[in-house]
């Protein structure tokens, strides 16, 4: 018959004990070592499910979002049914002009992104060089996306305002109705695109974070096993007798 493991054993012995000899007047001190692990393993088991608590939070938040913004978009487009040569009219209108705002508008996006990173960037080199050419030379390349994000900005909103005039219609202009239908729908187009954004740039987030948070936990749970492996090592050099501990002694004795 093969012999049984010893690191097995003492594994199950710590794991026994920690469940018999808490408040014991023969309690090891390395039981400290296993309450330590097991509130870290709480700790990080608890964060873990607030983040997907969140995640899910978020997912029904957009879901909800989604279910309001069809619901608008089906009434808006029953008005401009009704107008369609005005909305079609107008549309011909401003459809370049959408074209260019979009493209204008991830231009936008591309260039904030930058720029964090360069902030960050600079950050970093102004921990690690105290070279004054180095730093001057990140300062004004960030100065200039900096002033240059700007000037986006505004040729955005000037963008936006033109769109927003194209889609008023004038006083008494026929299908003036289906025109603000189109130009609310378009509003609800962007918002929801934008909404889009945000929501997968927080999913990802929480998806990294669980991940992280997983790792955490793998972290303390094999930080636990040492400890319970320790605490076992501990009983079994001091034979504490007790009797659900003691058959483990003999077995310990002769195992490999």
């Amino acid at each position: 018959m093969a012999k049984e493991s010893y690191n097995d054993l003492i594994f199950q012995l710590g794991d026994l004990a920690r469940d018999v000899l808490p408040g014991k007047p023969n309690c090891p001190r390395s039981m400290e070592r296993v309450y330590r692990a097991e509130e870290v393993l709480e700790a990080r088991r608890d964060e873990l499910a607030a983040l997907e608590a969140e995640m899910n939070d978020e997912d029904v938040a957009y879901q909800d979002f989604l279910a309001q913004h069809e619901d608008e978009c089906a009434a808006q487009k029953q008005i401009t049914g009704k107008y369609q040569k005005a909305v079609t009219a107008v549309e011909g209108k401003v459809k370049g002009l959408r074209k260019t705002l979009a493209t204008r508008r991830a231009d936008l996006r591309y260039a904030i992104v930058g720029l964090k990173k360069l902030e960050a960037k600079l950050a970093d080199l102004e921990m690690t060089t105290q070279d004054p050419v180095k730093l001057d030379a990140a300062k004004q390349n960030l100065k200039k996306n900096r002033i240059a994000q700007m000037r986006l900005a505004r040729e955005v909103e000037d963008w936006e305002s033109q769109l927003a005039a194209s889609l008023t219609p004038t006083p008494g202009q026929p299908g003036a109705a289906g025109i603000l239908a189109h130009k609310r729908l378009i509003e609800l187009e962007d918002a929801a695109e934008e909404q889009k954004q945000q929501h997968d740039a927080r999913m990802a987030e929480l998806d990294q974070a669980i991940a992280t948070k997983e790792e955490e936990i793998k972290g303390a749970e094999d930080y636990l096993d040492q400890a319970l492996f320790l605490l076992g090592e501990e009983v079994y050099a001091q034979r504490i007798a007790d009797k659900q501990l003691d058959p483990f002694y003999p077995r310990l004795d002769v195992a490999q």
